[in-house]
């Protein structure tokens, strides 16, 4: 993808990019990542591991162009055309054949000058005449003579982040080159070319993109409280997990009662005490897939290994990765964070606590004798529960994001995969649904909106039967500075963030807390439409300095897209729990919660369907 050559024009030579490499349909994950590692000189520096449907790699240009392209079709059928135009002839055989050395660099010299001179008379591009094959330099050869023979030499001389200063600088290191240097540049990158393969199981090459993170009055505002009497359902028997930076399974919001109301106390082996089901770690996922003994993990996964027969387990897990490819079920083994005192490790960031607390929290005034927190209007301790849209949800906390707030496609990806492997595992849909409240860029240069890797693996989530929930993003607003240097304000359309812009998802925006009819949408809310011409985001909800829980039985306000997402998850989850026929009927769920939302009287691309109200929703049915 053009991402993907952009990211190489910055950096010197030798640097890495970290990129997702996606198979051909006719071949795996797997097939491609071992294919990588035999033509990569170490394929452990590169990073490389795949899960069930992705390669990831750390590829330096030299890397990229000489191992992994090769892999794919285009390399091996497209770079020549034979006289009679079908697709045929391996461009590898020609770097290392002195026949045609001489004559393909004059045809790439030729063809890039005829590229630069519209005017110019197109160049025959044929190899040699004698040549029983007929083959010629096709178009795509060209192409990438002049795409790579640049980027090598700006890498050369520091890669445009060192070497340009402003726009002029920029242009003239791109445009500069003359034809001659571009081609040796790509020769000389080339040179000694391994022979390429027979087989080809590559098929795009993507940018790794990182990612960012995108009460209880606000419950009142979607009328949770009222669904939750009127209906007297609270979100027993479903599961939902929540794919953030991790939820403090230890805090009061989430813990079990007994007949009296009282919540459980933790003992040292506390899971029976948390509505936390479970708590897994893909913070290091890449670490571990690309493990080959258990001694190259992690020191804190090891140290997670105490249990009779659990190192010897995971060392024969690690093995069989290697040669058959990721199981996700038997990955529990070294995913999951034990709910024991002395191994579970609470989350570093607060974002996925207070994300769970507004989809799940029940937390009374009377739980702890300690608890002396401000509430809103200032008395010394908590006048009433802080109760989130569903308080009888259990949750499976599935933490990619690291202290800082931090992680990439990847690991989201990994998450996702896990969720819907282990679904498979049983007759019954175990989580019902998925709550998202991330935010990945969505760069419209280079994909197909709602078709990125992330995207994809949402639609194969909801496919198989689960509601996936998304964070509109927090884009709605921004700064520009002008070409005379003055600093202006703006809301910007078309800034839906992924995995928002998978269709099958539910996209939320924000609105303001309590009063969402006078104030609308929130101005740093995304808006629609996405970069196809569809229509999101599906709903807004609350998301404006919403009160909930954060690590260490605290409480705290925030903002974003993120905070309205949970309001939506817990909707849904109350559909399911009142109607568990809705299970595994994700489609169906999104037209209910889009039907029954109320008009806010903005434009559909700020606020969707409209306001979410979750007691019309469960009246409806």
């Amino acid at each position: 993808m053009p991402d993907v050559w952009i990211e190489h024009g910055l950096v010197a030579a030798g640097e890495k990019i970290d990129v997702l490499l996606a198979p051909h349909r006719q071949s795996t994950a797997l097939a491609l990542c071992r294919a990588l590692s035999r033509r990569i000189e170490r394929p452990g520096a590169a990073g490389l591991v795949a899960t069930s449907g992705t390669v990831v790699a750390r590829l330096d240009l030299s890397e990229l162009v000489r191992a992994a392209l090769p892999l794919s079709r285009w390399w091996q059928r497209y770079l020549l055309v034979p006289a009679d135009g079908a697709p045929a002839g391996d461009f590898g055989e020609l770097i290392v054949d002195p026949r045609f050395g001489a004559r393909l660099r004059e045809l790439l010299i030729a063809g890039l000058r005829g590229r630069r001179d519209p005017g110019a008379v197109a160049p025959i591009l044929r190899l040699v005449a004698a040549d029983p094959r007929g083959r010629q330099v096709s178009a795509d050869l060209l192409w990438l003579a002049e795409v790579v023979g640049t980027l090598a030499l700006l890498q050369a001389r520091g890669g445009l982040l060192a070497l340009a200063t402003d726009d002029e600088a920029v242009a003239a290191a791109i445009a500069g080159p003359s034809a001659e240097a571009r081609v040796d540049a790509l020769l000389g990158l080339l040179g000694a070319l391994p022979p390429t393969p027979t087989e080809a199981p590559l098929w795009g090459v993507h940018c790794n993109r990182a990612g960012s993170l995108a009460m209880l009055r606000s419950t009142a505002v979607i009328k949770a409280d009222a669904a939750r009497t009127v209906f007297n359902v609270g979100g027993a028997g479903v599961r939902w997990a929540v794919v953030d930076s991790g939820i403090d399974a230890r805090h009061y919001a989430f813990r079990r009662r007994d007949r009296a109301g009282a919540p459980l106390r933790l003992r040292e082996a506390w899971s029976e005490a948390t509505r936390v089901i479970a708590t897994y770690d893909f913070r290091q996922i890449r670490a571990l897939l690309g493990a080959r003994a258990l001694e190259e993990a992690p020191e804190e996964v090891q140290a997670r290994l105490v249990g009779p027969g659990e190192r010897e387990a995971a060392q024969a897990l690690l093995r069989d990765t290697q040669e058959h490819g990721v199981d996700w079920p038997r990955w529990r083994l070294l995913l999951k964070i034990p709910h024991r005192e002395g191994l579970y490790q609470p989350p570093r960031h607060k974002h996925g606590t207070h994300v769970a607390g507004i989809l799940a929290a029940d937390w009374r005034p009377e739980d702890d004798e300690e608890d002396a927190l401000e509430s809103e209007r200032g008395a010394v301790r908590p006048e009433r529960p802080r109760v989130g849209v569903c308080p009888e949800l259990e949750l499976y906390d599935l933490r990619i994001a690291d202290e800082r707030g931090s992680y990439d496609e990847f690991a989201l990806i990994a998450a996702l995969q896990f969720i819907r492997a282990c679904n498979a595992e049983h007759e019954h849909v175990e989580v019902a649904g998925v709550n998202l409240s991330v935010s990945l860029r969505h760069d419209v240069a280079n994909y197909a909106c709602g078709r990125t890797p992330a995207c994809e693996e949402c639609e194969r989530l909801v496919a198989s039967g689960v509601v996936v929930v998304a964070a509109a993003g927090n884009h709605g607003r921004a700064r520009y500075i002008s070409a005379d240097g003055e600093v202006d304000e703006g809301y910007r359309a078309v800034s839906i963030t992924d995995p928002g812009n998978a269709d099958a998802v539910i996209t939320v925006g924000a609105t303001h807390r309590a009063d969402p009819y006078a104030y609308g949408v929130s101005y740093f809310s995304s808006r629609g439409p996405t970069g196809d011409g569809r229509l999101k985001p599906d709903l807004v909800a609350p998301g404006e300095k919403i009160l909930s829980t954060v690590p260490g039985d605290r409480e705290e306000r925030m903002d974003g897209t993120s905070m309205a997402a949970p309001h939506v998850s817990g909707a849904a989850a109350l559909l399911l729990s009142r109607h568990p026929e809705l299970i595994g009927r994700p489609r169906e769920i999104k037209k209910i919660l889009q039907a029954t939302a109320i008009d806010l009287g903005r434009e559909r691309y700020f606020q969707g369907a409209g306001l979410l109200d979750v007691l019309a929703a469960l009246e409806s049915i």
